[in-house]
């Protein structure tokens, strides 16, 4: 078993706070100096626009300004990363507001991404050509992630769109053999919301659980390519899974150790190719303090530092 050293583990603070965003500022502070999170709110409110969305290239890959699903259920992965349920109305009343105004009722789901930012720099898999069948109808990534959302805060929602959405996730993942890994995902973080009903609870994890084999990555020797590692499912041994893929999971953390950068960060495994290369420079950068601080965090939460 394998331990961040001191040493490494600074330098990551350290290249954080000389070149991340403040956002991922904001969030060092609150993970590792004992800070509130009040912080974090500040930063994350800086995301926020006027339709209560959440833009401005908050998911570094999407350079738009304006308000999009995928970064609006950024702000709400991060809001529920604090440790109280947060009931600031300058943010999560808007932002479920946006949610409910950008919901198809006939299609029962929640596309992506505007079609209008194909007019901003972006990564390719960004391109608008295809969305629709690329993503399933949406029907899982992202909308069991944004179910997630409106039970964490169902005081805001009209129960009738919960109850049906919620049949209807069952239903697609009843009809599944296997998961594509963003799917998984969303539905991970569906199953995460502490307000979930019993019922619903337990058929979500049971259809989670008979997936999990199909979208999982556990062959080491493909961590340096672009897939589902265990830590990205199992990113705590709270998590329900941690037993089923313990062996992979211990594995994955002594990888992510062996793998830090000389500068003492974790960079992005992909890349746009040669599409907007300026703006991929600057969306690099971004993720790199991401994905750094994420690591931090698991290591953190499994006791490797």
């Amino acid at each position: 078993m394998k331990y961040l050293d001191n040493k490494n583990f600074e330098k990551a603070k350290k290249w954080i706070g000389v070149n991340a965003r403040q956002l991922e500022k904001s969030r060092l502070k609150f993970y590792f100096e004992r800070a509130d999170g009040s912080e974090v709110l500040t930063a994350l409110k800086e995301f926020q626009n006027k339709d209560g969305g959440f833009g401005h290239a908050l998911e570094p890959d999407l350079r738009t300004p304006d308000s999009s699903i995928l970064a609006t259920s950024i702000a709400f992965q991060i809001l529920r990363s604090l440790p109280t349920k947060q009931s600031d109305g300058e943010i999560i009343s808007p932002a479920i507001k946006f949610l409910l105004r950008n919901y198809d009722s006939e299609q029962m789901s929640w596309r992506i991404i505007p079609g209008f930012a194909e007019n901003y720099p972006h990564a390719p898999w960004w391109d608008q050509a295809g969305k629709e069948d690329k993503f399933s109808g949406f029907h899982l990534n992202p909308t069991a992630e944004v179910l997630g959302y409106l039970y964490d805060y169902k005081e805001l929602v009209p129960n009738k769109i919960i109850s049906s959405l919620s049949i209807k996730i069952i239903k697609e993942l009843n009809n599944l053999k296997e998961i594509e890994m963003h799917d998984f995902l969303c539905c991970k973080r569906l199953s995460e919301s502490a307000y979930l009903d019993n019922l619903f609870r337990e058929s979500l994890q049971g259809e989670l659980k008979r997936l999990l084999n199909t979208c999982v990555v556990t062959d080491s020797s493909k961590w340096n390519g672009y897939g589902l590692r265990p830590l990205q499912v199992v990113d705590s041994p709270d998590f329900i899974f941690f037993k089923s893929l313990q062996k992979p999971v211990e594995e994955n953390l002594d990888y992510e150790i062996d793998t830090q950068d000389q500068n003492g960060t974790w960079q992005p495994t992909w890349s746009w190719g040669d599409k907007f290369p300026d703006d991929w420079e600057n969306a690099k950068a971004e993720w790199t303090g991401i994905i750094t601080l994420e690591k931090l965090v698991q290591l953190k939460r499994f006791g490797r530092i």
